[in-house]
């Protein structure tokens, strides 16, 4: 799940003007391990960085007279950078305002229950993504989801994620999590990591932005069929006119705004909820319908215009 441009973000944490808590800090434990482990030679590591969290709110517990994004900043996002090898990131491209530190202190202590399951269910992901589809070495970085992220909980299945760089995913877990939700999210999320890494800053364009996110679409159902993800129910026939006509105005545009209209849908227009995703897995599976010789690899570091053209929505395209 994704910028126009780099990629297509769904962010959905960040604990600024928090109040205070009378809750007794958390236990001092060892510092968080790395879970490491590979795929042939592609090599893989699941960051948890609960750890950070719970420093972040113990501080703010403790009423230092620091600002709560400034304490946020320092115990977590410093942090976050380094783990990503991100350093010029912004807080502002990833990180949204929560107010429910005490919810968020309960959700990791759920969280932390299932961390070995929750380990296994991402590793298993990665590795038949991998097997698939290898590429280069990759983390995913897990944090708790904004426990203000109602969305998440019930539209998402417990997780939100998303492509931060060619080489790192970031989860952001509810203790409501679903086992097959995840997994779905891992491979689709690893599928734009290969993207990215075969063809970089190819993301462009809303267009682009649509067929990305078929892609990864197309890619997690290979390797889990039977997962249904809550955006995959088909549009009608009148939904999916009016979807291709208004990406067929929009396709040159990179304006996120009208990117993020597409997603949550526009009741006006008869765009319905997720239709970017609708539209641009029904145009990848097409495509590969009609050129079942391509190979996962080819068509994921595809351009969109050549997607496209190969479909049934031809007349999207007006690439000169």
């Amino acid at each position: 799940m994704k910028t126009v441009g780099k990629a297509l973000l769904i962010p959905a944490l960040c604990f600024m003007f928090v109040g205070c808590s009378n809750k007794e800090p958390f236990d001092k434990k060892e510092q968080e391990t790395h879970i490491t482990f590979s795929q042939k030679e592609q090599n893989f590591e699941i960051i948890y960085m609960y750890d950070e969290i719970k420093e972040y709110i113990d501080t703010v517990r403790e009423k230092t007279g620091k600002s709560n994004e400034t304490v946020f900043i320092e115990k977590v996002f410093e942090p976050f950078k380094k783990e990503s090898n991100m350093e010029d990131i912004s807080i502002r491209y990833v990180f949204d305002p929560s107010s429910e530190v005490d919810k968020l202190g309960e959700s990791i202590k759920d969280l932390e229950k299932d961390k070995d399951p929750t380990s296994g269910i991402i590793k298993e992901a990665l590795m038949k993504s991998a097997k698939e589809l290898p590429g280069k070495d990759k983390k995913v970085i897990v944090l708790p989801a904004n426990p203000e992220d109602t969305f998440t909980v019930e539209q998402m299945g417990g997780v939100s994620g998303f492509a931060l760089s060619e080489d790192v995913i970031v989860l952001q877990l509810s203790p409501s999590v679903q086992e097959d939700i995840l997994k779905y999210t891992v491979a689709h999320e690893y599928n734009h990591l290969i993207a990215e890494e075969s063809n970089r800053g190819m993301i462009r364009t809303i267009l682009g932005g649509v067929v990305l996110e078929g892609k990864a679409d197309a890619f997690a159902h290979t390797i889990y069929p039977k997962i249904e993800a809550p955006w995959q129910e088909p549009m009608t026939t009148e939904e999916r006119e009016k979807v291709v006509a208004e990406i067929t105005e929009l396709r040159y545009s990179d304006d996120m705004k009208s990117y993020e209209k597409l997603r949550a849908g526009n009741s006006s227009k008869g765009i319905p909820q997720w239709a970017n995703y609708k539209i641009g897995y029904e145009i990848v599976q097409s495509y590969r319908q009609n050129h079942p010789e391509i190979s996962i690899e080819r068509w994921t570091s595809m351009h969109e215009a050549e997607i496209i053209a190969g479909s049934d929505f031809e007349k999207i395209t007006a690439y000169e």
